[in-house]
């Protein structure tokens, strides 16, 4: 069914069982205005028979409840189902049975959202109160309105009480404001009234009004306010931010919204410790900005500063937010982790960390605890002292900044990479807490060790050994410490009639491995080197090579270790530049005596005078420095060669470079003979192989080098035996011998072809003076 009671206002009733049947007409309007009819809105059955199960309950449209599209509201008009057994019954007057005019207002079951207002970017929402069991928004809002147009908003009225409700309302008092004539509203539990409320402007300017409502328990208002488009910024009135330590830093965010019609410009003032992010920007209307707020405080007190947000036409509207905070000091307390005895954490005293000995090349770790007893972060530092450079210090931490949480602990690790040998190192870190704490100094101690090599012997004798036989004795070396260990003997021994196999490696940490030593000589002569095993962070160890080689027609005496000892002591008394037939005349004719050891001295005349020198000790680093191949030696060489590196740089061949002179001095008091040990297809050798040399004389040689193939770069280490003349002519005597070794080594490089090669040479001497009875070594 549908009842018209004016041409602008429809009470619609539907049935779907029914035909439609309407009445329009002005007088029924007329009446209708002069009336007091009333709209019982309750759950009964529609009287007249007219209004069956399942009727809806619509609003037609009018010329007052028409819709408008605008960007901030939407009017409803559309129809609400109701449930089955609620309907309209509106009360007809004794005069007529029209109906009055607030049939213009409809009723609805509750829905989610009872009024709806849409911007660009969010949902406007409407606050709504209960009133007496009435729920009512708080105010209807206007925006985006234009001059002379009405836009209607939807006032929506609940009863969300168990009882019937009745009430009045007045019209609001403005002329821009109007809606339906008053009538007495009755509402059942539960039911939806909506009144339209339209606005027409007639000015550019804010309009504000109220619709009163009366009820038995009282009055109450609805605010009506129509806004011309403004900026308008909002934010917190105050935030509060978490409890921060002294010279550590916390954040918190805010939202900056635009709740106005326009996009705003903003710019924020504050002060310090607080610093906000970002300071301005540009704000579109409904959009929101996430404002992070930093506090840093520099004092312990209580933190209040006001924030000032400057918007809209020459930055003069304002909003306004209170930032609070709580600054306090933090503190940090510094314990040793896993003490050793030579720690010292005791309260009130310096810090002290005790590595102990370390090897060298590895790394120690130990750790320090940080405890925070306070409520706030403990953000904290930790520098090593700056006296030395980075590279130098050997003593690090990883962590050279952190966090300690409130009442937790955190372990940092301190490590200990030592890089000097046999020394003390000391260093200290300062672990400094953010703020007024005070800081904490740590001292740290540490030694370093190196590897602890060691060799089985010290001298290997190969007695003597038939020329073109090879001898071969076993040899280990040992790592007694943890560290590893690289070694190398300084000695070519593919050129020298002594090798060592292996001749470098390296040594684990308490390890042993097996050396062999091998002799095999190439002429009948008495030979002896003393070869350096040069190892890494360690002092060389020195090694003493000795054999004697007999063939069918010579047979020199058999070198043995207690001729070395009286070698060396001669050599500190200064004996061994003379022939062994010199110093035999010299013992015989009392001006030489002999010690309690067997070896050779200068008489004692007076009891005053200084006892005979012994061999010296003598530093390993020193003797291998300064082994008489240099301008710097110890004792003076008994032979020298010059020069004792040969470089034949880029050979172009095919042909062989031209000999390189070579000057052999004898600085001896007796004629030497010189023999040059060398392999069959080495491409150096030296001419003459085997030469004498005359007291204090020189002699010229020359050294070749015809290089097997080109493109290839050839350095080898040439080795020569010098032994006193008067030794090799008395075979089969039994003379005093005294074996010394008259020492120096070298290598020779060159090249052939068409790469620019290198050629070095030097030369390693033996000699075995004769003329002493009690080693008896024989020519």
């Amino acid at each position: 069914w549908t009842l018209s009671v004016s041409p602008q206002l429809t009470f619609s009733l539907t049935s779907s069982e029914h035909p439609v049947h309407s009445w329009r007409g002005k007088s029924v309007q007329r009446k209708q205005a002069e009336s007091k009819s009333q709209i019982k809105l309750h759950t009964q059955s529609a009287p007249f028979g007219l209004c069956p199960k399942g009727l809806m309950l619509t609003q037609a449209p009018s010329s007052i409840m028409r819709s408008r599209n605008s960007r901030d509201h939407t009017v409803n008009s559309g129809g609400s189902c109701l449930s089955t057994s609620t309907v309209a019954i509106p009360a007809i007057n004794d005069s007529s049975a029209a109906m009055s005019a607030c049939s213009t207002i409809s009723a609805r079951p509750a829905s989610s959202v009872d009024t709806q207002m849409h911007s660009p970017k969010k949902q406007e929402r409407v606050k709504k109160r209960v009133i007496w069991g009435i729920e009512v928004a708080e105010e209807l809002h206007w925006k985006g309105w234009e001059l002379g147009k009405e836009t209607t908003r939807n006032l929506v009225l609940k009863n969300r009480s168990l009882k019937l409700q009745k009430m009045k309302y007045r019209p609001p008092k403005t002329k821009f404001f109007f809606t339906v004539i008053p009538q007495p509203i009755f509402l059942s539990p539960g039911i939806t009234l909506t009144l339209p409320i339209v606005f027409r402007p007639l000015e550019a300017k804010e309009y504000v009004d109220q619709l009163w409502f009366e009820k038995a328990e009282g009055m109450f208002c609805v605010g009506l306010r129509a806004t011309l488009p403004c900026h308008r910024l909002i934010c917190p009135p105050s935030l509060q931010l978490p409890m921060c330590a002294v010279g550590d830093t916390t954040e918190a965010w805010f939202c900056l919204d635009n709740v106005g019609d326009l996009p705003t410009f903003f710019n924020w003032e504050f002060s310090s410790p607080f610093q906000m992010l970002p300071t301005m920007g540009l704000l579109e209307p409904g959009q929101a900005s996430q404002i992070k707020v930093t506090f840093q405080p520099l004092t312990a007190v209580i933190h209040e500063v006001q924030a000032t947000c400057w918007y809209g036409a020459g930055s003069r509207q304002r909003s306004s937010i209170q930032l609070q905070a709580v600054a306090k000091c933090a503190q940090l307390l510094v314990s040793i982790k896993h003490k050793c005895l030579e720690d010292q954490d005791a309260e009130g005293f310096q810090k002290l960390l005790y590595f102990g000995s370390v090897a060298v090349g590895c790394t120690s770790e130990r750790q320090i605890r940080l405890h925070n007893p306070s409520v706030v972060n403990a953000p904290f530092r930790i520098e090593i002292s700056p006296e030395e450079l980075a590279e130098d210090q050997a003593f690090s931490c990883p962590m050279a900044r952190g966090v300690v949480l409130p009442g937790e602990k955190k372990c940092v690790s301190v490590f200990f990479h030592p890089k000097t040998l046999d020394t003390k190192t000391v260093d200290y870190f300062s672990i400094m807490p953010s703020g007024c704490a005070s800081k904490t100094l740590l001292k740290v101690v540490g030694f370093c060790r190196g590897p602890a090599v060691s060799l089985q012997h010290y001298s290997v004798n190969f007695s003597w050994v038939n020329l073109g036989e090879r001898s071969e004795q076993p040899l280990w070396i040992e790592n007694q410490s943890d560290c590893t260990a690289y070694f190398q003997f300084a000695m070519d021994c593919l050129e020298s009639v002594f090798s060592i196999r292996p001749a470098f490696g390296t040594l684990m940490g308490k390890a042993r491995m097996t050396l062999h030593c091998a002799f095999q000589p190439t002429h009948p002569i008495i030979c002896f080197r003393r070869v350096a095993c040069l190892i890494h962070h360690q002092d060389p160890l020195f090694l003493d090579l000795m054999g004697t080689c007999h063939s069918d027609s010579t047979k020199p005496a058999i070198l043995k270790p207690q001729h070395l000892t009286w070698y060396r002591i001669h050599l500190a008394r200064g004996l061994t530049l003379y022939p062994p037939d010199i110093l035999d005349a010299m013992l015989k004719e009392k001006k030489l005596v002999q010690d309690q050891n067997g070896a050779l001295m200068i008489p004692i005349q007076d009891l005053e005078d200084m006892p005979a020198p012994q061999y010296p000790y003598i530093p390993p680093m020193t003797e291998f420095f300064f082994d008489g191949t240099s301008d710097m030696t110890i004792f003076p060489p008994p032979v020298s060669i010059e020069p004792v590196e040969v470089d034949f740089g880029a050979c172009p061949g095919p042909e062989a470079p031209n000999p390189i002179p070579l000057c052999l001095m004898n600085h001896t008091k007796g004629k030497i003979m010189v023999v040059w040990t060398r392999r069959s297809d080495c491409p150096f050798w030296v001419t003459p192989e085997t030469c004498d040399v005359p007291p204090l004389k020189s002699m010229a040689m020359r050294l070749h080098f015809q290089p097997p193939h080109p493109n290839c770069l050839y350095t080898v280490e040439l080795e020569a035996f010098a032994i006193y003349k008067v030794c090799a002519h008395n075979e089969r005597e039994e003379c005093g011998v005294s074996a010394g070794s008259l020492n120096g080594w070298g290598v020779t490089e060159g090249g052939f072809g068409l790469h620019p090669l290198r050629a070095r040479l030097s030369v390693g001497w033996t000699a075995a003076p004769m003329g002493l009875s009690p080693p008896k070594l024989l020519a």
